[in-house]
Formats: structure tokens, C-alpha cells, sequence
């Protein structure tokens, strides 16, 4: 039987750096030109970009630090940005923080109580991490790539949380050299991330995940709307390994694709929803005994209570797999929580020519009625599923009644009475098609923006009666990307992000 082995570190909260340059504290909004004038050659400009110069620049706690317009600025080897009062970056564009040289790279920034800050169309590239310290500021819209774990005194994710609630919302996280979201397993922390590409991330090939989180705080953890996809051999998609608790966790319209598992839950103490997620390939380690597990379900679960409905389960080399004392739901009609209701679709997990949907490992009997698992043929939805028939000490899986296929689950989205079906696939190459059904009759506007919200095709403006239409789009002369349809009626309007990945 496989075994996911997940690491998480344990984190302290470290003093206070060292500063070279401190504003002075007397509630005063700074900018960066301000900066220059006073801080004595810590901020310089020239030939149009600003630069870091000494080791640390601190904004004392009753200070503010402000950038709003367009701006490069470039940070000197191991210099840190550190952030005791606001920082609020909200250009027309975007700014850039990048290193002056790559090879040497920088810090990052750190947010310590920081609690009002907002880093919204921020480049952050080429250092360690954007740290955040018992505060929750807004991430919005900003692409953070290519950094890497090097500096003592941060830690080891492009965002390292640190009892934070954090929102993460419409951002690219890309290519890091380890997880993209990291917190120790013994902090509670409560983030919302949503509507964001994770991409490529733990380019050292460490063993971690992509999202890599520990406790939970009474805030419940929201992970919806992201598309998590195409990690390095050894990283996985979305895993918690909690000391201590998750009093709430939503895990809900993903896209979990070609990791090296899909979601692992690896100790007790966790009440979770998964909920119409697509977790399809996740394959590219190989080895079936190290992981490849669409959902994982693992540890002491003597006070978990975890429901999987509406998900899509496919192609990896297990399905859903059961381990130690955990004991998920899968379906259970008789329960009085009515989101226990199955409707999973699970169906082509293999490995060893042999399919493994659902492979419970456990001495305890598991719920999962009303899925459907390829088939409606009982017999051979047996010969998908290990359990107490394969191996008398273990427990049995009750999958009676089978669910009829639903169709695919992930798109279907009703906004009233406007419905998108399908978008497929995602992400494409060299072309996606989009479906969607018309109840009313109506004008109908289908266009395609980037994420800065340029415009840059119009796919459809016309009237149109009810009923199903399909649309192509082929986005010649474009580069690599993240990009949005708006589809938009008189009265609603609805955005779905789409990788285009060449």
C-alpha cells in the first residue's frame, strides 16, 4: 500500500532584524520619493527605477508605506523590505520588486502586524518570500515567480504564513523553488485563496505540495476557484498535516492536475467539505508506493468529521485512498447532513495494470453510496474498489446505491438562468472550446481580457435564443497564460479563468 509522506516545519517567530533605515514612527505616509529624500542613500532613484541600497528598510508601526503608480524597484543581495505599520501598493499597472542581481537574490518582505496592507498588481520575483506575521493583509492580482528559500530568518514558501488569515485572490504563483503557500504545522492559520494559478512550483523537487498548510484558526480555511497544476515530480497539489486542529476547512472548485497527488488530509482533528473539484492526472511521480492519490486520507482521525462530494476523481494512479484510522464520507444518503449526498465521479485511477479507485486500507467500514465509478454494473465497480472482499482485516466500503454520471460537474454554474457547461480543455493548447446554455433569450457578449483586464478578443456579440452553443477560440500570436472569458447578458456577468499553456 502507498504511503504520502508530506513535510512541514514547524515555525518560531524570530526577533526583529536589524535595521538599516527606520522611518521615524510619527504617523506619517510615506512614498518612495520620500524615501529617497531622507533616508539617507538607503531608497535611490535612477534611470528611472528605484533601488534598495542597505540591508533592511523598516516602516515603523505608525507609518505607512505607499506606492500607487507604475514603478520598478530593485533590491540589493539580502536586503528585506520589512513592514511594521502599512504597506499599500495598488498601481494603475503594476510595480516590480526583483533583485538588482539574479544571482544574488534578496530577501523579500516581511508584514509583522501589519494588519491594514494591501499588495495588489505587485511583481514580486527573484528573493525568498513574502512573510506575514500575525497580520491578514489582501494579495490581489500580483504575480510572484521564480523565488527561492535561501535567507534564515524567513522561510521556505513564496508566502509564508504566520498566525494569518490572509486573502490571496486572482494571482499567479508560479515556478517558486518550493511550495507556493506554506504554514507550520503547529500555527493556526486561516487563509482564503481564491481564483489563482499555481503552476510549476518546487522547482528544487523537494517533498512538498504546492498549498502546504498545518493548523487552522476559528476562521475557516477557503481554498476555491484556483487551478493548481503541472508540479515537479515530488510535489504534490493541496496537503494539511495539522498539530493541533482545522475547525473548518472548504476545499471547492479546483482544478488539481498532474501533481504528484491531488489532496491529502494526513492527521485528525479535521473537518473538511471537498466539493466539485476536478482532480484528474496526478501522476507524475510514477511510483504508486510514494503517491499518486487523487484524495489521500491518512492519520488519527478520532474527531474528524470530512465530506467529498460532486468531485471528479480521474486518471490518477489511485483514486481515493484510506489510510490509519481516517474515515472520510464519501456518500452517506442516511446521514441528516444533507452535503453528504456522494455524487462523485471516479473512475480510471490505475496503476500496475490494475484500477484502484477507491483502495480503503483501514479496519473501519467507509461510506461512499451514490458515486459513480464508470459503470453501472455493480460487479464491476467490486473489481474497482479494495476493501474487506479483497482482504478480510480490513473494512468494507458501502457503495449501494451507484450514482448515475452527472455530467462534468465543474463548470456547471448557474447565474440566473445563464449556465456555463463547459470549458475544455483547461489548460489548452492550441485551442479551448467554451459551451454554455441560454435559458432566456437575450443579447449575449463572450470576450476574452488578460489579467491586467485588457481587452483582447470578442468572441460573440449578438442576440441569440435559448439553448446550447459552442464556441472556439484559438489564441494565435498570444503568449503563454493565464486568461478570463466574461460572458455577459443585460443583466449578469459571469468570468472563468483559462490557462493557455504553449
Amino acid at each position: 500500500m502507498k504511503k504520502v509522506i508530506t513535510l512541514f516545519c514547524v515555525l518560531l517567530l524570530t526577533g526583529t532584524p536589524y535595521a538599516d533605515y527606520s522611518t521615524p514612527g510619527t504617523g506619517k505616509n510615506w512614498t518612495l520619493d520620500s524615501l529617497v529624500s531622507f533616508s539617507g542613500g538607503a531608497v535611490t532613484f535612477s534611470s528611472g527605477a528605484y533601488y534598495l541600497n542597505d540591508d533592511t528598510l523598516t516602516i515603523s508601526s505608525t507609518d505607512t508605506l505607499k506606492i500607487l503608480t507604475n514603478i520598478k524597484l530593485y533590491f540589493s543581495n539580502l536586503s528585506m523590505l520589512y513592514i511594521k505599520g502599512t504597506l499599500i501598493i495598488d498601481p494603475p499597472d503594476s510595480v516590480k520588486f526583483t533583485a538588482l542581481d539574479t544571482n544574488q537574490l534578496y530577501k523579500g518582505i516581511v508584514l509583522d502586524s501589519a494588519h491594514s496592507s494591501v499588495l495588489r498588481n505587485l511583481i514580486f520575483e527573484y528573493a525568498n518570500s513574502i512573510r506575514m506575521l500575525d497580520c491578514s493583509p489582501l494579495i490581489d492580482s500580483c504575480k510572484i515567480r521564480k523565488n527561492k528559500y535561501y535567507a534564515t530568518g524567513m522561510q521556505s514558501g513564496a508566502i509564508s504564513l504566520f498566525r494569518s488569515n490572509a486573502t490571496i485572490s486572482n494571482c499567479e504563483i508560479v515556478y517558486n523553488v518550493r511550495a507556493a503557500i506554506v504554514g507550520g504545522a503547529n500555527i493556526a492559520n486561516s487563509p482564503t485563496i481564491i481564483n489563482n494559478l499555481f503552476m510549476g512550483n518546487n522547482t528544487s523537487d523537494y517533498n512538498t505540495s504546492q498549498i502546504n498548510l498545518g493548523a487552522g484558526g476559528l476562521q475557516p480555511i477557503v481554498i476555491k476557484n484556483n487551478m493548481i497544476l503541472r508540479a515537479s515530480t515530488n510535489s504534490g497539489g493541496i496537503a494539511f498535516l495539522p498539530v493541533g486542529s482545522i475547525p473548518s476547512l472548504i476545499i471547492e472548485n479546483n482544478i488539481i492536475k498532474n501533481n504528484r497527488y491531488g489532496i491529502a488530509l494526513l492527521a485528525g482533528g479535521i473537518n473538511a467539505y471537498i466539493n466539485n473539484n476536478i482532480i484528474d492526472s496526478n501522476n507524475t511521480q510514477g511510483s504508486p508506493n510514494l503517491g499518486g492519490s487523487g484524495l489521500n486520507f491518512a492519520g488519527s482521525w478520532s474527531t474528524s468529521s470530512v465530506i467529498a462530494t460532486r468531485n471528479t476523481i480521474r486518471w490518477n494512479l489511485w483514486g481515493v485512498t484510506i489510510q490509519n484510522t481516517a474515515k472520510p464520507n464519501l456518500g452517506n444518503l442516511q446521514n441528516s447532513d444533507t452535503t453528504d449526498i456522494g455524487l462523485n465521479i471516479i473512475y480510471g485511477n490505475f496503476n500496475t495494470g490494475v484500477i484502484y479507485d477507491l483502495y480503503n486500507n483501514t479496519p473501519d467500514s467507509i461510506k461512499a453510496e451514490n458515486n459513480y465509478w464508470g459503470t453501472m454494473n455493480p460487479d464491476s465497480v467490486e473489481a474497482h474498489i479494495f476493501h474487506k472482499p479483497d482482504n478480510p482485516a480490513l473494512g468494507f466500503v458501502d457503495y449501494i446505491p451507484l450514482g448515475l454520471p452527472t455530467g462534468i460537474i465543474k463548470n456547471n454554474i448557474t447565474i440566473s438562468g445563464y449556465e456555463m457547461l463547459e470549458i475544455y480543455p483547461n489548460p489548452f493548447n492550441p485551442e479551448v472550446l467554451i459551451k454554455f446554455r441560454i435559458n432566456t433569450a437575450g443579447a449575449i457578449n463572450l470576450k476574452i481580457y488578460d489579467l491586467l483586464g485588457r481587452e483582447i478578443r470578442t468572441l460573440l456579440n449578438n442576440n441569440l435564443l435559448s439553448g446550447e452553443y459552442e464556441q472556439n477560440w484559438n489564441p494565435t500570436g498570444l503568449p503563454s497564460g493565464v486568461y478570463i472569458i466574461r460572458l455577459a447578458t443585460r443583466e449578469n456577468t459571469f468570468y472563468k479563468m483559462i490557462s493557455f499553456v504553449k
